[in-house]
């Protein structure tokens, strides 16, 4: 069976510092490619090789009532995962074949940015009968042929603009078996923002 992540808005959200990038990835003769960052191109490309040094990234307040959130293991950030050394700890097995890791720095210590790079329209495994997308174009609901997406822990798809991570059971399970916090999981799958929260399942 297959299952969506998703945020869990309860955990302050991740962000990449966007100077420390700029000075790893753009030089005075060519400036900055637009394809290169990663805080803004969420395709399923490999960054690693860009950066020689840990990203540093933050969790920061943006309002009043993210001074009670606490850090997250996971954190979700459209389509990929800020991994703390707990999370990455338990999940790096399960997911090597199946992405990148990038290392981070934050104020949390050491911690790992993974970016699933299986795209699912490779094995043409998008069930596009049932995959379906509202009047404004946004992913509703999304299906797949189980059978040939079913070597991979996680994938992602073209059909939502690569925003939404698919995950297997023995995923799922580890999540919850480590009990890590900062995502909800969803069988759902495709829909980031479900119209009852009660009824999906939170990972912790």
């Amino acid at each position: 069976m297959l299952y969506t992540l998703i945020g869990n808005d309860g955990f302050r959200g991740m962000v990449f510092d966007s100077e420390a990038i700029d000075k790893q990835i753009c030089t005075q003769a060519q400036g900055c490619d637009m394809f290169d960052r990663i805080e803004l191109n969420n395709m399923p490309r490999p960054f690693r090789k860009l950066f020689s040094s840990p990203l540093p990234v933050s969790f920061p307040e943006f309002s009043k009532g993210d001074r009670d959130k606490p850090l997250p293991d996971i954190d979700f950030e459209r389509g990929r995962l800020f991994l703390n050394q707990k999370a990455y700890t338990v999940l790096s097995p399960l997911l090597e074949d199946d992405g990148e890791f990038i290392p981070l720095s934050y104020e949390g210590g050491q911690a790992y940015f993974f970016n699933p790079l299986h795209r699912v329209e490779d094995v043409d495994g998008l069930n596009e009968k049932l995959s379906l997308k509202n009047e404004w174009l946004d992913a509703e609901h999304l299906a797949f042929h189980e059978d040939k997406v079913r070597d991979w822990a996680v994938f992602r798809t073209a059909f939502d603009g690569y925003m939404t991570l698919q995950i297997q059971e023995h995923i799922k399970k580890a999540i919850e078996q480590a009990g890590l916090t900062g995502v909800y999981i969803t069988p759902d799958l495709g829909r980031i923002f479900p119209y009852e929260r009660s009824e999906i399942k939170s990972a912790n």
